[in-house]
């Protein structure tokens, strides 16, 4: 994240010029860390403010060179699509959750792959058909001081807050 502040005596062709040329900036480049979620909206404000000040202001008149090229509006700018990043963020989020198919979703009966190590395994439902399919689930228990008989199943723990479970595993042949 960084702040860039344009600072100098602008006549009001120059100031809107400046004005959509940093707002563009901040609708393109301006989303890229949670806490720029919260500060380019604030930034894209004082822009708006800063415009409505320029755009009071009178026509430029005989100045020593010649006023800066406004350019197209804002939204008229290739940079203007980053305002729908947001949005994009939040919903890459939700499409995740959604077709998550992580231990969290398993049921008895559905078919998992483990992978990782002995101290973090992954584990993934995958379809029973599939050649990934390592194990089936034969039980699940809510709560994280549920265990499986260990003389019959493998066992997969996850845990931490609300949505802790066990999932007692068979080998597929």
């Amino acid at each position: 994240m960084r702040f860039l502040k344009v600072r100098g005596l602008f006549c009001r062709t120059c100031g809107i010029a400046v004005h959509r040329e940093m707002t563009t900036k901040t609708l393109w480049q301006g989303w890229w860390s949670i806490f720029s979620l919260v500060i380019a909206p604030v930034t894209l404000v004082i822009n708006l403010v800063a415009r409505v000040r320029f755009g009071r202001m009178t026509p430029p008149a005989d100045g020593i060179r010649p006023p800066l090229d406004p350019g197209k509006p804002v939204i008229r700018r290739v940079g203007a699509i980053g305002v729908f990043a947001p949005f994009l963020i939040v919903g890459a989020f939700a499409i995740g959750a959604e077709l998550d198919d992580s231990a969290n979703t398993a049921e008895v009966g559905a078919c998992m792959h483990i992978s990782g190590t002995e101290s973090a395994p992954e584990a993934t439902v995958v379809d029973c058909g599939s050649t990934e399919a390592q194990f089936k689930v034969a039980e699940r228990h809510e709560g994280s001081d549920a265990h499986c008989d260990r003389t019959v199943y493998s066992e997969y723990d996850e845990y931490g807050g609300q949505d802790s479970f066990t999932l007692c595993l068979t080998p597929l042949p």
